[in-house]
């Protein structure tokens, strides 16, 4: 049985708040398909040597929106 659109909200009103920004953005990207594909395409070139680590993960955090706090973590 389908739930109610309203509880839905509810629902989802309740976990953002408890999440945070971050936690829920995190989650996204961890259900995002395209983004663990690119991930991996990512980490499988750096392991082949195709491009250097900083570099990748630099030009993958812009394209993803991706910014870390420097100490975080």
């Amino acid at each position: 049985m389908p739930t109610p659109p309203g509880r839905r909200q509810r629902r989802a009103g309740r976990m953002s708040d408890a999440l945070g920004r971050a936690d829920l953005a995190a989650e996204f990207l961890q259900r995002n398909r395209t983004y663990r594909a690119e991930h991996e395409q990512m980490q499988q070139r750096i392991a082949d040597g195709a491009v250097a680590k900083n570099a990748a993960e630099t030009a993958f955090a812009r394209r993803w929106g991706l910014s870390f706090r420097h100490g975080a973590g």
